[in-house]
């Protein structure tokens, strides 16, 4: 039996995407133990696991954030008697802590990422080449298998346990079941920057036209503060909207979103997270584009929601506001109409959408 740690820091759709190949992994390679070493609040993504994988925590927000810090936690770790050390994140700290490590002769791999063809993809170009990246995913397999693992090439879901459904519908009644006979559709309307974020005001008219069909459920997703406030002012008054923005734990979301039929998603967290648990997403995608690498595992090229009319995109990898081709104003936020948005939830009421 080896011990394995596995190193993910951020962000949090890149853990999330993590999960489900670590559990197959996992699966087919019964014998060896999996830690993942991820920041504390992520761990909550480990949602029913297997036995043989666990979570580590590193603040590097707090203790961990000094690189006196990072060291003691390096000494910290070398007494874990790890066997190898997979590195699937190859940043600043992540290469200090395999370093540290693999001095004390403990064996490395770690990630190798397509900078030079990122490169080419944000080119401020009307005719750049969009030739698909390898996927994230698949990058991540190619490092478990260069540390000799048995790695499946199908990736299924993570299975939610029917105890935790049942625990679920018991604390959550309202939300865990529709009594409606409505399609559960959630909409996820934030992002990590504004580059990546669609209009709000062209989300509260999608929002509009979805109701407008009388066909949907609707459940907002958010975070606390001001994507709480919001959400909620937009639920408000709407008998078959909910907003469970900054109501429910991280594994509560995951249980909730895996109960959904779809999701409408920026390229966020919440499309790694629904792709987690196997729920469908209408991704929408302003100033990056799913040719990066980043498209949820298992979603559909197709489900790809992008303007028609910005031949500059994408702008960035990751979504930062300072790259953006069309200016300040993120032209590219405001390009993709409601009505298109409208048109492909609508497939979900034609059995090919079921």
């Amino acid at each position: 039996m080896a011990r394995y740690l596995i190193i993910r820091l951020s962000a949090m759709g890149d853990v999330a995407m993590l999960i489900p190949l670590l559990y197959a992994v996992a699966h087919a390679n019964e014998q060896h133990e999996f830690i993942l070493l991820t920041q504390p609040f992520f761990t909550e993504l480990l949602l029913d696991a297997p036995d043989n994988v666990e979570g580590m925590a590193i603040d590097i927000r707090r203790e961990e954030k000094s690189l006196l810090g990072l060291l003691r936690y390096a000494r910290r770790l070398r007494h874990e008697h790890f066997d190898a050390v997979l590195d699937l994140h190859d940043v600043l700290r992540t290469k200090v802590l395999r370093s540290i490590l693999r001095l004390t002769g403990v064996p490395t791999q770690h990630l190798c990422k397509p900078r030079q063809e990122r490169r080419r993809l944000i080119a401020d170009s009307p005719t750049k080449d969009l030739t698909p990246l390898t996927p994230m995913w698949q990058l991540y397999q190619q490092v478990f298998r260069s540390a000799g693992l048995i790695v499946p090439e199908a990736i299924p879901p993570v299975a939610i346990h029917p105890t935790l459904l049942k625990t679920f519908e018991r604390l959550h009644p309202k939300i865990a079941q529709s009594t409606s006979g409505r399609i559960r559709l959630g909409i996820a309307p934030f992002a990590s920057t504004r580059a990546k974020t669609y209009a709000p005001d062209l989300m509260q008219e999608v929002l509009r036209l979805i109701e407008e069909t009388q066909l949907f459920e609707l459940f907002l997703f958010g975070s606390r503060g001001r994507e709480q406030a919001q959400i909620e002012q937009w639920a408000a008054d709407r008998p078959h909207v909910y907003s469970v923005a900054g109501q429910l734990d991280l594994s509560d979301e995951l249980i909730l979103i895996a109960s959904l039929r779809a999701m409408i998603s920026m390229d966020s967290a919440n499309m790694h997270l629904a792709s987690m648990v196997g729920t469908r997403v209408f991704s929408i995608w302003c100033c990056t584009h799913p040719a990066a690498g980043f498209l949820g595992i298992g979603q559909r090229f197709e489900d790809c929601l992008q303007p028609e009319d910005a031949p500059r995109r994408p702008c960035s990898i990751f979504g930062d506001n300072k790259h953006c081709h069309t200016g300040p104003d993120f032209a590219c936020s405001r390009a993709l109409s409601p009505e298109r948005i409208l048109q492909a939830v609508l497939s979900l009421t034609d059995s090919a959408g079921s």
